[in-house]
């Protein structure tokens, strides 16, 4: 390699890093709002509207820094916004059911609407979290008081003290009427969160 090349290298990306590497998509308030579909669109999903609240920690205990988390979830009749879905009567046109947020201080929230049950589950929302040193990790969230958690095949899978640690702990409603859910999530060590391999809603 020539001089002229060292100087104008550039050093490589760590392979642990997340980025983001494309900050303003990062910021997308639309991906954190999944009741509104951009500015200047009259029109909103079916649904009780909630808002979803947490906190991520890493192996020791302190909420985690620089994390990034996506959702993805079924409509308010369970039906998900996908291709295999394409013509279904139930889709709702405002609806897309996927977003995604970062958080530099482990906290998080998103406003959303609650999910009906698709076929054989119980109504939840699909997380999926990035974070320096993980490549991918995956779990559900359900919610507290519902019928349908009795026969949901994940939750059936796992005993009392693990289905805890995936239901969301109602805690009131916001001035505007949406139901607040807490999620909080743990990505190792004590007390760590369920997480699944190859999730399919």
């Amino acid at each position: 390699m020539t001089d002229d090349l060292r100087k104008n290298a550039l050093p490589p990306t760590n392979e642990d890093t997340i980025g983001p590497y494309f900050p303003i998509y990062f910021r997308d308030k639309t991906l954190e709002d999944l009741t509104s579909l951009g500015e200047g669109v009259v029109g909103g999903p079916q649904g009780t509207q909630i808002i979803i609240r947490g906190r991520v920690f890493d192996r020791h205990g302190n909420l985690a820094n620089g994390v990034l988390l996506e959702i993805w979830q079924a409509n308010a009749k369970g039906v998900y916004r996908s291709p295999a879905n394409a013509g279904h009567p139930d889709v709702d046109p405002w609806f897309n059911g996927y977003g995604r947020q970062r958080t530099a201080t482990g906290e998080y929230a998103f406003r959303t609407i609650k999910p009906g049950a698709a076929s054989g589950r119980a109504p939840n929302i699909t997380f999926t979290i990035f974070s320096d040193g993980i490549n991918r990790i995956v779990t559900q969230m359900f919610f507290e008081h519902q019928p349908e958690n009795d026969g949901d095949p994940v939750l059936n899978v796992l005993g009392p003290d693990d289905q805890a640690r995936l239901i969301a702990r109602h805690d009131g409603r916001t001035a505007d009427g949406a139901e607040v859910y807490l999620f909080d999530i743990v990505m190792a060590g004590d007390n760590e969160t369920p997480f699944f391999d190859d999730l399919e809603s």
